[in-house]
């Protein structure tokens, strides 16, 4: 077995992280897989990757609307919410409505150690406009008996890119009393270069 790169049709993998250093990507000791992570793992390190969580108990007919706006910029918002109620629950996800978000929230940053602040609001509540924009996600389920056996939930499971300038609804209505809602939104902000 040859003990250096090169002989016998052998390969380095390497990388290009500045102008003039390049490295020798890195192989597990044990299995010889290359050693890499996701790109949505890589934004996290680079601190441009960003978390919203919210837990509400909303009543039969109960109503939690998020509203969501994006900047005017090509730097995109890359999305995945989750949405759970522990009892019957729809989900919508709504794009272009004319109405304004109420309460302010705060988006967490991944990288606890970067100062880097999310371009994407997220607000809580709504105020003004006539219109919802046009709904581009639905989920509906759950139980109103057996809750802990038929709790609802809904789950984007690839991203979504979010149009830049453009308002948001990510609303939460519950068919049950006393019904558990969470929300979990998380993104990265990536500059398009196309």
């Amino acid at each position: 077995m040859p003990d250096s790169f090169g002989e016998q049709g052998q390969t380095a993998v390497g990388g290009k992280i500045a102008d003039n250093d390049v490295r020798i990507a890195y192989v597990d000791p044990i299995t010889h897989t290359l050693m890499t992570i996701d790109y949505v793992h890589h934004e996290i390190h680079e601190g441009d990757h960003f978390l919203y969580t919210d837990a509400v108990t909303l009543g039969e007919a109960g109503v939690q609307n998020y509203h969501i706006t994006t900047p005017n910029t090509t730097k995109w918002a890359h999305m995945i919410f989750v949405v759970d109620g522990s009892a019957i629950t729809q989900v919508e996800l709504y794009e272009g409505t004319d109405k304004a978000g109420d309460t302010d929230v705060v988006a967490g940053n991944s990288n606890r150690n970067s100062t880097t602040a999310a371009t994407l609001v997220i607000k809580k509540g709504l105020t003004g406009g006539t219109s919802d924009g046009t709904r581009l996600h639905i989920y509906k389920g759950g139980s109103a008996t057996n809750q802990s056996r038929g709790a609802s939930g809904t789950r984007n499971d690839e991203e979504l890119i979010l149009k830049q300038n453009t308002k948001y609804i990510l609303r939460i209505t519950s068919g049950t009393a006393s019904n558990l809602c969470n929300v979990r939104m998380s993104w990265y902000e990536h500059t398009s270069k196309s």
